[in-house]
């Protein structure tokens, strides 16, 4: 599904103009790509935030751009980029990127996690590593999410970037070792798992040797 969100072209410059911009309710971001000279607009923020929470770098979005209340641009782009204030931590700026067909684009794709893994229902966490895996693509054939299936995972064991099913023509940009989800192993769980060893190694009845007949008359004489 395409989000449409609403831009203004933004001609004035400078970081007086940006906060003045911001003061207003505007958001500064910009449009850029490998054929596409950088454009320079504004979001209301309020629409914005809207679907802000909604969205991500592999949803598709149709950004039309306005100067003087009529339409100069309609682009279909990707979220690239936010910069966040390092006090409030709210947007500050935001990146537009504009593929172009045929042309491979970097991006990050997130991780959607189904199952239940067997260590975690014997008392084991589920740890995701990556909530986005960067992969090589072209703009046709980013896929919405990864879906990694934990169900066979037990205590200690991990997926990695070798066990994801991609689809053809997306190439992860991690080695294919790094693992991706794990199941740790709670310290608790590990010490009980120690002393069962232990106690099966206890019980373990002694190896008896039978001697034959003239070793015995040996040791009597």
């Amino acid at each position: 599904m395409t989000v449409r969100i609403e831009a203004i072209l933004r001609k004035e410059k400078g970081k007086r103009r940006v906060k003045r911009l911001r003061k207003e309710g505007y958001l500064p971001g910009i449009v850029y790509g490998p054929g596409t000279e950088p454009i320079p607009i504004s979001v209301k923020k309020v629409q914005f935030e809207k679907i802000f929470h909604h969205i991500t770098e592999t949803t598709p979005l149709e950004l039309v751009i306005k100067e003087d209340g009529k339409e100069i641009y309609k682009k279909k782009v990707f979220m690239k980029m936010i910069q966040r204030d390092k006090v409030t931590d709210e947007v500050v700026h935001v990146d537009f990127y504009e593929p172009v067909r045929g042309h491979t684009m970097r991006i990050n794709v997130p991780v959607k996690v189904e199952g239940k893994a067997i260590g975690v229902e014997r008392g084991g966490i589920l740890e995701v590593l990556y909530e986005e895996i960067p992969v090589e693509t072209e703009p046709d054939k980013i896929p919405e999410y990864i879906e990694l299936d934990v169900s066979s995972l037990d205590l200690g064991e991990s997926l990695h970037v070798r066990d994801m099913k991609l689809p053809e023509g997306v190439k992860p940009l991690l080695e294919p070792e790094e693992p991706v989800v794990t199941i740790l192993i709670p310290k608790g769980l590990e010490v009980a798992e120690e002393e069962e060893v232990v106690e099966e190694e206890e019980v373990e009845e002694p190896e008896v040797i039978k001697k034959g007949k003239k070793e015995e008359e040996e040791e009597t004489e």
